[in-house]
């Protein structure tokens, strides 16, 4: 989980890509659905059963 909050820290908060609030990106080879919030990130990790959330910091 580390690795995943550190990519959304250095990648999807500094990216224009990104700019969106929910989107999708390949991280290690899986593709991941993103919603971001004011507090937090919901990430589905392939499934929508299969969910974390991250806090914004």
């Amino acid at each position: 989980m580390n690795q995943l909050a550190d990519f959304m820290l250095e990648v999807v908060e500094c990216d224009a890509d990104f700019e969106e609030d929910d989107f999708c990106v390949t991280w290690i080879g899986r593709r991941l659905y993103v919603e971001r919030y004011l507090s937090h990130y919901r990430i589905e990790l392939g499934h929508e059963d299969d969910v974390v959330e991250l806090p914004r910091s």
